[in-house]
């Protein structure tokens, strides 16, 4: 486990463990934070190549090892407090393997999340093995290919701003700003995404398609 997400798993548990004797509440609370560190050590493990969750789930660790020591203390209120200092230690961890974006990142297996511009929360997630649109009106609704069905991925200039549809999902739309943006075609038409890096998303995807089918031809 990287360091900085084992402080956002332990930090809060080590400070419960702690206080209980200190503050002689009954022992059996010592439970409490030694099974919330189990469950972060779970959930980083199983999200250990998905960084974008890496905030909201510091900040959720946070909030639940702040309410058990709220419940301890309540003069500290360190609930907030923890909330905010997990999603922060955890935002860093994000941002020590993502920022700046190299192309040697095409040869991990980390999912690299890619802002639109102007879409406050939208994101396109590119995994090893699929392509998603996450955030924002997509909530709810993840439209997600898989990489073998992504065809091509091009950087465009649109002229003028525009609402599209995404097809595939419904009623889904995205609105695109002037500027550079990524087309990328899939089954049954293209999403158009606003973003400055059209580039690096072409060619991440065309090297991870390519390491797919070196690995499928094994």
């Amino acid at each position: 486990m990287r360091p900085r997400l084992a402080l956002v798993v332990f930090a809060g548990p080590a400070l419960g463990l702690a206080l209980t004797p200190i503050l002689e509440a009954p022992l059996v609370g010592l439970a409490v934070p030694a099974l919330l560190a189990a469950a972060g050590v779970l959930y980083f493990r199983s999200r250990r190549y998905r960084p974008h969750r890496w905030p909201h789930a510091g900040a959720l660790l946070g909030l639940l090892n702040g309410a058990y020591l709220t419940a301890l203390t309540p003069w500290l209120a360190p609930t907030a407090l923890l909330a905010v200092l997990g999603w922060t230690l955890a935002a860093k961890a994000r941002a020590h393997v993502l920022d700046p974006y190299t192309p040697e990142l095409a040869d991990s297996p980390l999912e690299v999340p890619w802002q639109a511009r102007g879409a406050k929360g939208l994101e396109l997630l590119v995994a090893h093995d699929r392509i998603t649109l996450t955030g924002g009106r997509f909530r709810l609704v993840r439209p997600m290919v898989a990489l073998s069905g992504v065809g091509t991925v091009e950087q465009v200039m649109v002229a003028r701003r525009a609402t599209l549809p995404v097809p595939g999902v419904g009623e889904l739309r995205v609105t695109v700003t002037p500027g550079p943006a990524v087309r990328i075609t899939v089954p049954p038409g293209e999403w158009i995404l606003p973003t400055d890096h059209g580039r690096e998303i072409a060619r991440l995807v065309a090297r991870r398609k390519e390491i797919a089918g070196v690995s499928l031809g094994r």
